[in-house]
């Protein structure tokens, strides 16, 4: 029976060694950056992570390929951070696993990583990251512009729906009495305004023929909305009536009052009410074929 050489008893025991330490080595566990958060607000950006039968030797923070934020639990100022342009730390509030980011600004925005290291002598590395977009909203909600009180039937529409200086540009959409309008030929779509300070201001046209079914009730509802990402949602909205439409409720109770009478005890008392009821009752006794001398001798 042959026995294992010197040299193949050390590659086993490495092998094994390397299988034991494999199935304690460190993890990350999840990295949670906000995919987007808004200009002046603050970030939370996290590395959850497992060390299993390992030390934490240090935790680091990159800004693309700048690291701007270390914790190194030996040494005596454990937290440490750098300087990179758009990037401020809050110390205080940053430790082990999560660091902070104050006052964010548009060049915030970027990738994001963690570098987790374990002591000394393996130093196993793990790396997460993620992306976070800084967001500059709109000054005001969407603002309407062109749109005329009345419009006839026949008649063009023809407005603009602009959102000012926001970074990115907000997204536009027209409605038209709450639907969607996805007919291409009703859109003029703009190429975004560039604005001071890297701003953009959006602008989406909207013309079409206005015809009946436009008005339902005499009424035409015109809504704008614009969005950015997930975290912006604002629509502005307007009536418009048809030139010259009377209500219909109107025009019957129109109707109604030009051809009824009144026969009761509560109808006024004066002169001309009575001819006009005894007129009424002539007539009606004529159709109904009554002699013109009974009639008369009525009146």
């Amino acid at each position: 029976m042959k026995t294992l050489g010197t040299k193949s008893s050390l590659t086993v025991t490495a092998f094994l060694l390397c299988i034991i330490g494999l199935s304690h080595a460190v993890t990350i566990d999840d990295v949670a950056i906000p995919e987007y958060k808004v200009r002046g607000s603050s970030a939370r950006l996290t590395c959850n992570y497992s060390l299993g039968d390992f030390t934490l030797y240090s935790l680091k923070w990159y800004k693309g390929d700048k690291q701007f934020y270390q914790y190194i639990p030996g040494n005596k100022k454990t937290k440490n951070t750098f300087l990179v342009p758009g990037v401020n730390v809050d110390v205080d509030s940053s430790d082990a696993v999560t660091v902070v980011l104050r006052d964010v600004e548009l060049v915030t925005s970027g990738k994001y990583r963690c570098e987790v290291i374990t002591e000394g002598p393996l130093f196993h590395t793990k790396i997460g990251e993620g992306n976070m977009t800084v967001i500059d909203l709109p000054d005001s909600t969407p603002v309407l512009e062109g749109v005329k009180t009345s419009y006839q039937l026949r008649e063009r529409v023809h407005v603009n729906c602009t959102s000012p200086y926001s970074k990115p540009a907000a997204t536009l959409e027209w409605h038209v009495n709450d639907e969607l309008v996805k007919k291409p030929s009703w859109l003029r779509r703009y190429q975004a305004q560039q604005e001071p300070d890297g701003l953009e201001t959006a602008v989406l046209g909207l013309t079409f023929v206005t015809k009946r079914s436009h008005f339902p009730g005499g009424e035409l509802r015109l809504k704008c909305v614009a969005k950015i990402a997930t975290i912006y949602f604002q629509s502005q909205e307007t009536s418009v009536i048809e030139t010259g439409f009377l209500k219909h409720t109107q025009a019957e109770e129109r109707r109604h009052k030009d051809h009824s009478f009144f026969f009761g005890s509560s109808a006024p008392r004066t002169t001309n009410s009575c001819f006009s009821w005894a007129l009424t009752a002539v007539v009606v006794l004529l159709n109904t074929g009554f002699r013109v001398d009974l009639v008369q001798s009525l009146l």
